[in-house]
C-alpha cells in the first residue's frame, strides 16, 4: 500500500519477549478431552436429575465461538486430586467435613467460573449452575469477551457460589457428609487461580505448578499470555499524544486497536519474542511505527517514526494493571 498522508504505512511486527513473561513459549499439545464419567457422588439422582455436562472445547453448545474455553475436565480434576495430596501430605490438615464430593466440586466450580468469564454476573451463574444440577440442561453463557488476559472475579463471590452449592448438596440433594483435606475456602481459591492460569494459555502441569508455588509462598506468578497483551497508555512529544492502544495475541499474530486525540487505526502483525518492540499502526492510507524497547514487563520506552509526520518522536506507554 502507498504510504499518503500525514504517517507511514504500518505493518506490526513484535520481536519481544521478556524472560519469564511466558511469551512465544510453546504450549504442550492439548491432551485429548477425557470426560469423566459422573457417578452417583457428582450428580443429583432420582428423576430429572442432571448428568454432569459435557462440554466441547468452544463451549457448551449453544454458545457462540468466540466464548472463552475451558480445560477438560479430567485435568481440572487432577488438580484437585493434587491440591488434596498437597492439603494433607504438605501442610499435614486435618479433614474437615463437606457434602460435596471430590467431583462434585471441581465439576460445579468450574461450570460456575466459566460463566462468570464470559460474561455471566454472579447471580445468573449460580442459578444457571443451580439449573443443571436440576436436570434442566446447559444453558449458553451471557456474552463473549473481547480476546485479551482473561480476567476472574473476586474471590468473595466463587466463595459465596460454593457456600450455595454445599446447601444445595446438603439440603437439596440430601448427600451425606463425606470428608475433604482441603476446606471450603482452600478450594475455591486455588480451584480458581489454577483455572485462571489454564485460561490465559498455561498448560495443566504449569498452571498446578505455579498454584502449587503459592500454597508454598512462591508469589503469584504471572499467566501465560504474551507480553503485549493488554491496554497500553502512552505519552509523547508527537502532536497526536496521548495515545492508547488495546492489543491482544492471538497464537503468533498480534491485532488490536489504536486511538490517539485525533485518530483511530488498527495493530497487526506477528510476534516472535525478544526484546526489541516493533508496533505500526495502520489508518487505511496512512500509518506510523513504535519501535522501542520494554523497560520492565509493563512498560515500554522507544521512538515514533514515519516517513510523513516529520521525524522521529520519543515515547513512553505503560500497561494498565
Amino acid at each position: 500500500m502507498a504510504c499518503l498522508g500525514r504517517r507511514s504505512c504500518a505493518v506490526v511486527a513484535v520481536i519481544t519477549c521478556m524472560a519469564g513473561a511466558a511469551c512465544g513459549r510453546e504450549e504442550p499439545a492439548a491432551t485429548t478431552p477425557v470426560q469423566l464419567v459422573a457417578g452417583p457422588s457428582a450428580m443429583p439422582s432420582g428423576p430429572g436429575a442432571a448428568a454432569v455436562p459435557r462440554l466441547p472445547a468452544a463451549g457448551a453448545a449453544g454458545d457462540a465461538s468466540g466464548v472463552i474455553a475451558f480445560p477438560p475436565r479430567n485435568e481440572p480434576f487432577a488438580f484437585r486430586e493434587e491440591l488434596e495430596r498437597k492439603y494433607r501430605d504438605g501442610l499435614r490438615r486435618s479433614p474437615s467435613s463437606t457434602h460435596v464430593d471430590l467431583e462434585g466440586d471441581i465439576v460445579w466450580t468450574q461450570e460456575y467460573l466459566r460463566y462468570r468469564v464470559n460474561e455471566c454476573s454472579h447471580d445468573v451463574a449460580v442459578q444457571r449452575v443451580l439449573a443443571q444440577i436440576d436436570g434442566q440442561g446447559i444453558l449458553p453463557v451471557c456474552g463473549n469477551p473481547p480476546p485479551r488476559m482473561v480476567p476472574f472475579p473476586p474471590r468473595n463471590e466463587p466463595y459465596a457460589f460454593r457456600q450455595e452449592l454445599e446447601r444445595t448438596y446438603r439440603d437439596g440433594l440430601r448427600r451425606n457428609a463425606t470428608s475433604s483435606y482441603v476446606d471450603i475456602e482452600g478450594s475455591i481459591v486455588w480451584t480458581q487461580e489454577y483455572l485462571r492460569y489454564r485460561v490465559n494459555r498455561c498448560g495443566h502441569a504449569e498452571a498446578t505448578q505455579k498454584v502449587l508455588d503459592q500454597i508454598d509462598g512462591k508469589g503469584i506468578a504471572p499467566v501465560c499470555t504474551d507480553a503485549l497483551t493488554g491496554i497500553w497508555d502512552g505519552t509523547s512529544n508527537y502532536w497526536n499524544a496521548p495515545f492508547t492502544m488495546d492489543i491482544w495475541m492471538n497464537g503468533a499474530t498480534i491485532a488490536g486497536t489504536y486511538r490517539d486525540r485525533y485518530d483511530t487505526g488498527y495493530i497487526h502483525g506477528t510476534y516472535a519474542g525478544g526484546a526489541a518492540v516493533l508496533i505500526l499502526v495502520n489508518f487505511g492510507d496512512t500509518g506510523i511505527a513504535f519501535d522501542g524497547q520494554f523497560d520492565g514487563t509493563g512498560k515500554i520506552r522507544g521512538m515514533i517514526r514515519g516517513g510523513v509526520i516529520g521525524g522521529s518522536y520519543p515515547f513512553v506507554m505503560t500497561r494498565r494493571p
